[in-house]
């Protein structure tokens, strides 16, 4: 890492081979750095001529060096382990300098030996201060003590590898940042942390990361697709600021000088109440200190830090750890808006919002690309937080580009009833190249810079949202992809869908993941109605399309009140709005929570006007709240259907809205194509399954459609035949319902636990992999997605764990502060092919640190290679392997069971399978621990005489209601090895005489019946009497999902439709057999 290119080697093989004759007199010279002054330490010495080996190699020998090559002092001394075609002998041994020397003749050099006399088969490299001095920094991570760890070259290339534990202490204390809290823990297949596999291994006691020994054969591990980012724990400094308080009333501040001591610490200087004397007080470790006191240095005990004071005592304050810092704004409408949060080392907290002053909060806009303070609204304006509350203040100046840069002093302390919030001025999307600020191109601010956003999935109700949160009034129009021009940045591809109630475009759902990259010169773009006379918007409605009318009055939005209001003014409103006919005028509830202005009230329409100002009407300035309601309609725009109660946007109940109420669709003749025109509304693909019989759980209120007839072409469901609206003969219980192919899920796979394996997205209606191209964002917003921490990283490869079928994604980009899920975050198209079987990505979430303890056994396990049978089982918890919470291997993974109606015949079961002799106790409640990982198996009912578990009769894989509280557990009378008593194999007792006539006539009735069947058959054959008596296949219940491709659309059959397109299980996953059910679904009795 300390050479110039790491590319130089030939050469230095070169120099290290040459033949005899041109060996000279004892010389020395350092090779492959980017001047004299640094790299690889080559001795010309009696009569040989070749490197240095690198045993107990140190400063003291490159100072030594360094003096000689006149070159200044001796920076680091670092150690390189050599590619074997870089080996060439012979090797230096056993030198060994004190460091006054003035040459390495007067060291003791040792003799010349071929490698293996090396101990640690490395060669020494030097960099003095006259060297070209690589830069060492850590990038990208919010703070100069947080990201991936680089080193750069005067030439500005850079060099970026993954820090284990060690090095990345070393790292941190290089830059000043004190300790590593964050590092890589990736591993080989097999050899968890194998140092021996680094590119770079320190001790940890190292000053500086060049001092630490590289490994050039694993110079691999610095070209990764994505690296682990660094988190040091901070400056070593003390605090800037430290309250003196007595009885709680602060008496004097001092600023303290002198470094931090360690945890535990307290230091003062200055005295008499003033902030910026420069005194020198001592530092007093709190733990040897009774009473906490400060005192000025060299003086006695009983001199305290305020002069004329009496003795004051140091409150105890939580301070926040030094070290690296960043801002957030959570729980807003957009990220410039939202409760102050601040991370500390690995740890968010809250901000008292009586220590967010408007300098601080400057600080904090300018961090985040805000802009500038616009209000610090306190009293958890945007809800409690959860969690630390800091008690330590930042004293910004105002003029620091990070929060990280300010120095800190003594806080409030507070509850989360006082958490701070903050709105900056920034906005995040913009309007441009138009006449005016609110009509033009639509761009999106990411990172500082400004790109077009997409036209493909555009429409009028995002572009109302924007016209809302741009202070714009509502949308007039979405022009023609380009209208506006296209700009220089290249378009981003995310898709919105908003329903045009939401306050701000990062309240509406999106789907860039896996979105195709936009066509060229298809820019979206937005008209408002902002500049218009007697302009309006529609409020507390469902859509853009129906609601509570306001209109604009010289910039301010006011209410129109009800005064003899009709249709035809609904019908005028509609129509200035662009959203069709009037279907309802109504009274609307009015803002009750305060005096609001009033825009327009009396109100008299004829109903042909364009505007709602060429009605007669008057203009009104204010009116108490609640003294009058407001005016609302409802419009033919207004229609709706979406999907509710289901996992995701693109699976559920169907639910239409229509005259201002939601309703249900009835599953009478509900098929494929009626579900492929909902799933093409909601830009969600193409309908996957079409589940009716409430499959998502009943609705409520009313049924609007029934009995429709599709084609599968229409571009609305309401397009497609069917009865009036209202008219049916349903209940609720037969609502319809859709899966489409657009609904995705994520999960990481493989694994015991929920945090760490291969990372796979639901698509298409199956499971595939993620490529390995994915940024370190996407890791930080994957593991915060799935519950499991905001840290990532990528593990090695698995081995040869079975890969999935399909791999669906590519190069997932999340972008930094900017998505806040997943789905929002750019990648490559979907794809089944997006990259080679074995390039899947597998990730560990560090919600806590370190690897879990299973995660090798899981890892590496194979179809081929100690990989568990499907149905095995295992105990843990226990005292040994005949006691514990029972665990069955399904689908991959180790899961739990259930303990709803687990009992001795269960345990009967599982310890015959452990081969641990009887049952003793059958045990619930996670009697030994929860478990971790899916709940395999509930409702579990054996008769006691089963070989295993799996054979028993139970609820369906993964499909019980169970949590691990409630994990069921055995105890076993045996060790390991003990038989399990089978069932009873002893002779029976003799039979009795009418035991004997039972079995006699059983058997008479069986031939009999045998005899009946065949000549039924011959009988049939002949009379042909039987023709079509086959049984019709019975429909599959299960939800087994396959691929969907073009799926031609023939004419619709007449008539309800038969009942196989229905899939109305919702568990989703990859296509395969389906598991049969059990033909008795009732638990059989005990026998």
């Amino acid at each position: 890492m300390a050479l110039y290119s790491l590319g130089l080697w030939p050469l230095l093989v070169t120099c290290w081979t040459l033949p005899p004759g041109l060996v000279g007199k004892e010389s020395l010279s350092l090779l492959g750095g980017g001047n004299r002054c640094e790299g690889l330490l080559q001795v010309q010495y009696l009569g040989h001529q070749g490197p240095v080996c690198g045993d107990h190699w140190g400063m003291g020998e490159a100072s030594v060096t360094c003096r000689q090559l006149g070159c200044g002092p001796a920076l680091s001394a670092s150690k390189y382990v050599l590619r074997p075609q870089e080996i060439g002998p012979p090797w230096l041994h056993s030198a060994h300098c004190q460091g006054e020397e003035a040459s390495l003749w007067e060291c003791s050099l040792g003799t010349w030996g071929p490698l293996s006399s090396c101990e640690c088969q490395c060669v020494a490299v030097i960099t003095c201060s006259d060297g070209t001095m690589q830069q060492v920094r850590l990038g990208g991570g919010g703070s100069p003590c947080a990201g991936v760890p680089e080193v750069v070259n005067p030439a500005g290339s850079v060099l970026r590898c993954d820090l284990h534990k060690e090095e990345a202490s070393v790292f941190c204390r290089q830059l000043g940042c004190g300790s590593a809290l964050q590092w890589s823990t990736a591993h080989g297949r097999g050899d968890p942390g194998d140092k021996g596999q680094k590119f770079v291994t320190c001790q940890g006691t190292e000053s500086l990361i060049f001092n630490c020994k590289m490994n050039l054969n694993f110079i691999a591990q610095c070209d990764l697709p994505v690296y682990t980012q660094v988190v040091c724990s901070g400056r070593d400094t003390l605090p800037t600021h430290v309250a003196l308080v007595r009885g709680g009333v602060s008496t004097c501040f001092c600023i303290p000088t002198v470094q931090w001591s360690g945890k535990g610490s307290q230091a003062c200087v200055g005295a008499g109440g003033g902030e910026g004397e420069e005194r020198s007080w001592a530092h007093v470790p709190l733990a040897n200190f009774p009473g906490d006191l400060c005192f000025p240095r060299g003086q006695a005990r009983g001199e305290f830090c305020c002069q004329g004071a009496s003795p004051a005592v140091v409150s105890p304050v939580q301070h926040l750890p030094p070290g690296h810092t960043e801002a957030r704004l959570v729980g807003g409408e957009h990220p410039c808006s939202g409760r102050l949060e601040v991370k500390r080392g690995l740890t968010w907290g809250t901000v008292c919002d009586a220590d967010l002053d408007l300098a601080t909060a400057h600080v904090v806009c300018r961090e985040l690309r805000c802009g500038a303070a616009v209000s610090t609204p306190g009293g958890a304006h945007f809800g409690r937080g959860s969690g630390l509350a800091w008690t330590e203040a930042f004293r910004c100046a105002g003029n620091e580009s990070l929060l990280f840069h300010c120095p800190r002093g003594p806080g409030s302390q507070c509850g989360h009833s006082r958490d701070a919030g903050l709105t900056c001025s920034g906005e995040k999307f913009r309007l441009v190249n138009g006449s005016s600020s609110c009509e033009g191109r639509v761009e999106l601010q990411v990172e500082g810079a400004w790109a077009p956003l997409c036209a493909a999935h555009w429409d009028l109700g995002d572009a109302t949202v924007l016209c809302h949160q741009l202070k714009c009034g509502h949308a007039v129009a979405t022009l023609r992809g380009g209208h506006f021009g296209d700009g220089d940045a290249p378009i981003w591809p995310d898709a919105f869908h908003c329903e045009g109630t939401e306050p701000h475009l990062f309240n509406c759902t999106a789907s860039t993941l896996g979105a195709p990259a936009c066509a060229p010169g298809n820019s979206a773009s937005a008209v408002c109605s902002a500049g218009l006379p007697h302009a309006l918007r529609l409020r507390d409605g469902q859509s853009h399309c129906d609601g509570r009318v306001e209109a604009s009055l010289n910039g301010t939005w006011g209410r129109v009140l009800d005064d003899a209001w009709d249709v035809r003014g609904a019908r005028v409103v509609c129509r200035q709005l662009g959203c069709g006919g009037a279907e309802l005028a109504y009274d609307a509830q009015a803002p009750g929570h305060r005096a609001v202005p009033v825009g327009l009230s009396r109100v008299h329409c004829l109903g042909n006007e364009t505007r709602l100002g060429q009605c007669n009407l008057s203009v009104s300035l204010w009116e108490t709240a609640g003294t009058s309601k407001d005016v609302g309609v409802v419009c033919s725009g207004s229609l709706r259907v979406r999907l509710a109660a289901g996992p995701g946007r693109c699976a559920g109940r169907v639910e239409v809205f229509h005259g201002g109420a939601w309703g249900t669709v009835c599953d009478d003749a509900w098929d494929l194509q009626d579900a492929h025109v909902v799933c093409r509304q909601l830009g969600c693909g193409r309908a996957l399954s079409a589940p009716g019989a409430a499959h998502f759980g009943a609705g409520a209120g009313l049924i609007w459609l029934d009995e429709l007839g599709c084609q599968g072409q229409e571009s609305a469901l309401w397009q497609c035949p069917s009865g009036a609206w209202g008219q049916h003969d349903c209940g609720h219980k037969e609502d319809a319902g859709v899966f489409c192919s657009e609904f995705t899920d994520v999960r990481l796979q493989n694994h015991s636990g929920p945090c760490a394996g291969r990372l796979e997205v639901f698509y298409n209606g199956t499971w595939g992999g993620v490529c390995q191209t994915l940024n370190a964002a996407s890791l930080g917003v994957l593991c915060e997605h799935l519950g499991c921490g905001p840290q990532g990283q990528l593990l090695a490869g698995a081995g040869s764990w079975p890969g999935p079928e399909a791999r669906w994604l590519a190069s997932i980009q999340c972008r930094d502060r900017h998505d806040r899920s997943l789905w929002q975050c750019p990648s490559a198209p979907w794809d089944p092919d997006s990259c080679s079987s074995g390039e899947e990505a597998w990730v560990l979430c560090a919600e806590k640190a370190g690897v879990p303890q299973d995660l090798g056994e899981s890892l590496n396990c194979s179809s081929t290679l100690s990989c568990p049978e499907e149905g095995a089982l295992r105990v843990r918890g226990g005292s040994d392997n005949c006691s514990g919470r029972v665990e069955l291997w399904h689908a991959d993974s180790w899961g739990s069971v259930c303990d709803d109606s687990w009992d001795l015949a269960d345990a009967e079961v599982v310890c015959r399978q452990l081969g641990c002799g009887r049952a003793e106790n059958a045990l619930w409640g996670a009697a030994f621990g929860p478990g971790s990982g899916p709940v395999w198996l509930d409702e579990v009912g054996c008769r006691g005489s089963e070989v295993s578990l799996s054979e028993c009769q139970a609820e369906r894989w993964g499909h019980g209601d169970c949590t691990h509280k409630e994990d069921a557990a055995v105890r076993c009378s045996g060790s390991p090895g003990t038989q399990a008593a089978p069932p009873p194999l002893a002779p029976p007792p003799a039979p009795e005489a009418w035991a004997l006539l039972e079995t006699a006539c059983l058997v008479l009735g069986v031939l009999l019946g045998l005899v009946s069947l065949f000549l039924g058959t011959q009988w049939c054959r002949h009379r042909a009497a039987c023709q079509g008596c086959r049984m019709s296949g019975h429909p599959s219940w299960e939800g087994v999902y396959e691929d969907i491709g073009a799926m031609p659309l023939g004419e619709k059959a007449e008539g309800p439709a038969a009942p196989t397109d229905r899939v109305p299980e919702e568990e989703y996953d990859d296509a395969g057999e389906p598991e049969p059910e059990p033909e008795d679904e009732d638990r059989p009795g005990e026998e």
